[in-house]
């Protein structure tokens, strides 16, 4: 009976050296299948998480005229939204330039012409993390994308908000940026995503224009007024000197604010500012006057930022 109880331990080792085995290739495999999935999960949410955001305020815009703007941002999910921190008084930084040959003959180049704007978006971009995206509004959308083209920053998307990308093509029209802008569409090479522009009622004809109300007392406006700086500005910055057959954001026209290149989201009832810069504090336009830091106007245009 010894050889027969000598083969059932033999097969009893046998088969618990196979369970191990098994149980560690089991293992094994759970573990394997485990990295995979939270390889794949890591990348879904890399994919599906909100970049950062850097803005780039107008002309004399400072952090704070932004601070509706950034906090609907942050509702929105970006866990940093930044705004460039420049003063109002660096904005007389550029003064220099008019002394210059480059002013006079309208070829100036944003570098040295912008570097005080540049600065300010080094320190924006070296506070934030990980991903990011850029928001320029008005001018800072065309000194963000000069910017990309003289640092080496790599971004998710640009989305401008109310940027003259185009310069006057009508006879006799003036270039405003002496020659700054002609330098970055012809040497900026990071195209911009999205063009946002606002589509606010203008006058339409001489007739119109004095038939507008000075003041209206439920939306605490003047519609004459926003006439009144609608007109000339288009009137330079656009294809026509007829500023009756222009339409725009009160301040910049629809054609001057699209690039061909780029998706386009025009907003009805959209204005250039929520704010007008002083030397102290900017005086805050009433919250029916709605512009691209409006709760509401942002929906339209942040989810081009992912």
């Amino acid at each position: 009976h010894r050889p027969c109880v000598c083969a059932r331990k033999e097969a009893r080792m046998r088969r618990r050296r196979d369970e191990a085995a098994l149980r560690l290739v089991e293992g094994l495999a759970w573990w394997a299948t485990s990295a995979l999935l939270v390889g794949r999960g890591s990348e879904a949410l890399s994919a599906t998480k909100l970049p950062n955001v850097v803005i780039a305020p107008a002309q004399f815009g400072v952090p704070k005229d932004y601070e509706e703007m950034r906090e609907v941002l942050l509702a929105r999910g970006h866990e940093q939204v930044v705004v460039a921190p420049l003063s109002r008084f660096d904005w007389l930084k550029i003064a220099p330039s008019i002394a210059t040959k480059e002013y006079w003959t309208a070829t100036l180049k944003p570098v040295p012409t912008l570097d005080f704007f540049f600065d300010a978006l080094d320190r924006a971009f070296d506070s934030v993390d990980g991903d990011v995206s850029v928001v320029g509004h008005s001018i800072g959308g065309w000194v963000s994308r000069a910017y990309l083209g003289e640092r080496d920053r790599q971004v998710r998307r640009v989305v401008t908000l109310g940027t003259p990308h185009n310069p006057p093509t009508a006879d006799g029209a003036i270039d405003q940026t002496r020659g700054l802008l002609n330098y970055v569409n012809a040497n900026v090479r990071r195209p911009v995503d999205t063009c946002v522009v606002g589509n606010s009622s203008t006058a339409a004809s001489f007739d119109e224009l004095l038939a507008k109300p000075a003041w209206d007392d439920h939306a605490r406006r003047s519609p004459l007024l926003e006439s009144l700086v609608a007109l000339p500005s288009y009137a330079v910055l656009a294809a026509t000197l007829d500023p009756f057959a222009i339409r725009g954001d009160g301040l910049i026209p629809i054609d001057a604010a699209l690039l061909p290149d780029a998706d386009a989201i025009v907003i009805d009832d959209c204005h250039h500012s929520g704010f007008i810069p002083t030397a102290f504090d900017s005086i805050i336009l009433p919250p029916t006057y709605r512009w691209y830091g409006s709760p509401d106007v942002v929906a339209h245009w942040a989810p081009a930022l992912a």
